[in-house]
């Protein structure tokens, strides 16, 4: 059952009020907590203001507002059919430091502030508020198991069989997502069996635990566009099954299924508020190369972990399980060539250091990012320097500094690009600072990950390491983190 909750009202500030009451019948009804209810009533009537004045200048039209309460916070959508809005007047903030209305309101009230232009369906923009505190499971969330579920725990020589994916597995999966999370699962497209079924072997595959008939267990990989890898993930297992080894036997499968296929290697991402997930990847022979702070969200919960309590950003550990490799001719810069060393050398793979080439720097480049708004996470990708190097990146920057991402990374080309060291002399004077190697990333290429904090609620401590390397690779990066804020 959605818990959406949509009003459409007429282009009259008259109607604020019907607007403030919607709003915040919902905050109380899902308990999120007054100081960010208050946020998104401000923000909200920012935007509707807007609407009103600026959409619908001497005429009426309609103005909708669509509130979606989540486990951790609320959504507001506010919509409006009236005069396109220029882009980048959104996304050029702060318009003027001193304001205390407007954008730069809604920037300083809200975590997340998006806007679409949806052609001739008009126009959105998206505000997410996560809550300060933990919110209560509601009703969404709380999953209660039906009559013909087993609540009862099954004895534990029960036999589980564990299999590769099959045509009529996808709405066993669903209900197992469903199950464990109710619908508050990141991955949201395992909670469509449909697209579960038409999308694997495309862009995922999928690993099932099954005992009686019933799908106890999930553990897929999603392969990474344009490369030979896949992010191992999407690891479920029935609260009723948990304890007899049953993710560890996925995992053997997963990674026969992976190799099967041709994919060079597989990567994954080892929660660090404890030392589980990385002792499991070191036994199933992963190789770690890169520790990202501030990967995983504050309101992510661990039962009975201290350290997911604090109310910081946590950090992720990278590791890679190599099936094949080949020797690699990389431009290392100076600053890190020491520590990239290790990394290769820690994973195994051959390398030679490329000589720099004199040739003329192409004058136009061309920058990407990826924002990921539920993580409030964005990742640039850095293939060649030239001469519009500087200008380019220092505008992506700050495009992201204004949308007030958590996170940024930033993924260097070690294989094309012969003016590395101004590359990362350019970085580190912007905050950048060491993160790590993600090997075969982008279209088989290795890449220097840096990253930038860019809020306050990213830790620097609440985690742990296990092995060696990370311990090294952790005072590494700290040490590198203090060393640019000197630049």
């Amino acid at each position: 059952m959605s818990q959406s909750i949509v009003l459409k009202i007429p282009s009259d500030l008259q109607c604020m009020k019907m607007m403030k009451d919607v709003i915040t019948d919902a905050g109380f009804t899902f308990a999120l907590p007054q100081a960010d209810l208050d946020a998104l009533i401000k923000s909200t009537e920012e935007l509707v203001q807007n609407a009103s004045i600026h959409a619908y200048p001497g005429e009426k039209g309609s103005i909708e507002i669509s509130v979606h309460p989540f486990r951790t916070g609320m959504r507001i959508d506010v919509r409006d059919w009236g005069i396109p809005m220029s882009y980048t007047k959104h996304r050029s903030v702060p318009l003027d430091k001193n304001a205390s209305a407007g954008f730069n309101r809604i920037y300083e009230l809200v975590d997340t502030f998006e806007y679409y232009n949806l052609g001739k369906e008009g126009k959105k923009f998206v505000i997410i508020k996560f809550a300060s505190h933990p919110v209560h499971h509601n009703a969404e969330d709380t999953v209660t198991p039906s009559k013909t579920d087993k609540t009862v725990t099954p004895p534990k020589n029960i036999s589980v069989k564990i299999r590769n994916f099959r045509e009529g597995d996808e709405e066993g999966i669903a209900r197992l997502i469903y199950k464990n999370y109710g619908h508050s699962y990141i991955k949201d497209i395992f909670y469509y069996p449909q697209k579960i079924s038409e999308l694997h072997g495309k862009k995922f595959y999928s690993v099932i635990a099954e005992s009686g008939g019933h799908i106890v267990g999930h553990f897929a990989f999603i392969l990474v566009p344009k490369s030979t890898i896949a992010e191992i993930g999407i690891v479920v297992v029935d609260p009723l099954f948990k304890g007899r080894g049953i993710m560890n036997r996925m995992i053997e499968k997963v990674l026969k299924k992976a190799e099967d296929i041709g994919l060079d290697a597989v990567f994954g991402e080892a929660i660090m508020y404890h030392v589980f997930s990385q002792k499991s990847n070191l036994a199933h022979g992963f190789t770690e190369s890169a520790l990202l702070l501030g990967k995983t969200p504050v309101n992510i919960s661990l039962e009975h972990n201290e350290l997911a309590k604090i109310e910081k950003r946590g950090a992720v550990l990278i590791g890679y399980r190599f099936f094949h490799t080949s020797p690699k001719s990389l431009y290392l810069p100076k600053v890190y060539g020491k520590q990239i060393r290790k990394s290769y050398k820690k994973a195994q793979i051959p390398f030679k250091k490329r000589e720099k080439q004199v040739s003329p720097s192409p004058k136009h480049i061309f920058l990407a990012y990826e924002f990921d708004p539920p993580t409030n996470i964005a990742t640039i990708r850095i293939d060649h320097y030239g001469k519009d190097f500087k200008h380019k990146f220092l505008l992506l920057v700050s495009q992201l500094r204004a949308k007030h991402c958590d996170m940024v990374y930033a993924d260097v080309s070690l294989e094309n690009i012969p003016q590395i060291d101004k590359v990362i002399k350019i970085m580190n004077k912007r905050g950048f600072f060491y993160a790590g190697i993600m090997f075969l990333y982008h279209e088989r290429g290795d890449y220097l990950r840096l990253q930038l904090k860019h809020s306050d609620r990213v830790g620097s401590k609440n985690y742990v390491c296990y092995s060696d390397f990370c311990k090294s690779l952790s005072h590494y990066i700290k040490e590198d983190e203090k060393r640019v804020a000197y630049l």
